[in-house]
């Protein structure tokens, strides 16, 4: 359920309210066929200094990409290594178009599996129903023990792991990752990454609930699909929170990683293999004086 509903059922699930959220910079990225590609450069971080731009960008799954969004992913942004934090099965469903990005790396990271989420995966819109219902009674509840599953999850943490190590293996270029929506995988992913480069909690924080603004007009496909079914009204609840960048989920990772860690620094050090090295590299690659650099 988590970043895993079927394409063919939603293409990018999504809730939110968008109220005075027009004004702010997130580093969006306009293309025709990925609603939720964001540059995550600009962020305050380390020693008063700010994360790059065009150097670090989060997703949604490419398989929606048009030719020239490609072009733009390209040419505008450099990119030269994308990161799947998808599980096997999701990227035999909807590969990532590599035809179609000639130069660039391909690394697979997976994180979390259908085991660790306690869900049957079955594809098209019986699956995404028996998921859906799954979560109905406490749809929030179920959100917030899979974010702490994602964290504390020996297989999840060696997808982060190779995450890093995919980053740093990328001296040229920028890094794209993706799950299916851009949200929960790539949000924990961003999330890490930012505090590596030393951004602060609210700044992290916002760059995770910016999501909500970009995936929300597609939760009428999903409306739209249970309505075929007359289930528009029963599911409703359980859609807009399960599909929501909601700060409560975020928190209860990072409140299981404080209880068994000790706080973020211990868990990317123990969890994740990032070495005082490692971040000191990530930190002089990625990071600029200049807040438009």
């Amino acid at each position: 359920m988590v970043d895993t509903v079927p394409d063919d059922f939603s293409p990018s699930l999504g809730i939110a309210d968008a109220e005075g959220l027009e004004k702010v910079s997130d580093g969006h990225i306009e293309l025709e066929g990925l609603p939720n590609t964001r540059d995550i450069g600009g962020i305050p971080a380390a020693d008063g200094r700010y994360v790059k731009h065009a150097r670090l960008l989060r997703s949604g799954a490419l398989a929606g990409a048009t030719e020239r969004d490609l072009e733009v992913l390209l040419d505008d942004f450099g990119v030269r290594t994308v990161i799947d934090l998808r599980t096997e099965e999701e990227r035999r469903e909807k590969p990532d178009p590599e035809d179609g990005m000639e130069g660039v790396r391909f690394e697979d990271a997976p994180v979390l599996n259908t085991a660790t989420l306690g869900v049957t995966r079955e594809g098209g819109i019986k699956g995404a129903l028996k998921m859906l219902r799954a979560v109905q009674d406490d749809p929030a509840q179920i959100m917030r023990d899979i974010y702490e599953r994602m964290v504390l999850d020996e297989a999840s943490q060696r997808g982060f792991a190779s995450f890093f190590d995919d980053v740093l293996d990328t001296q040229e270029g920028a890094v794209l990752w993706h799950c299916t929506i851009g949200k929960d995988r790539a949000g924990l992913a961003a999330m890490l990454l930012l505090h590596v480069l030393g951004a602060s909690h609210d700044d992290i924080m916002r760059d995770y609930e910016a999501t909500n603004r970009y995936v929300a007009s597609r939760t009428e496909d999903i409306m739209d699909a249970l309505a075929a079914y007359h289930l528009a009204g029963k599911l409703d609840k359980s859609i807009q929170v399960i599909n929501s960048a909601d700060p409560r989920f975020l928190q209860a990772a990072l409140d299981a990683i404080d209880r068994e860690f000790g706080g973020l620094d211990a868990y990317v050090e123990k969890a994740v293999g990032i070495t005082d090295e490692k971040r000191d590299t990530l930190r002089a690659r990625y990071l600029t004086d200049d807040p438009r650099g």
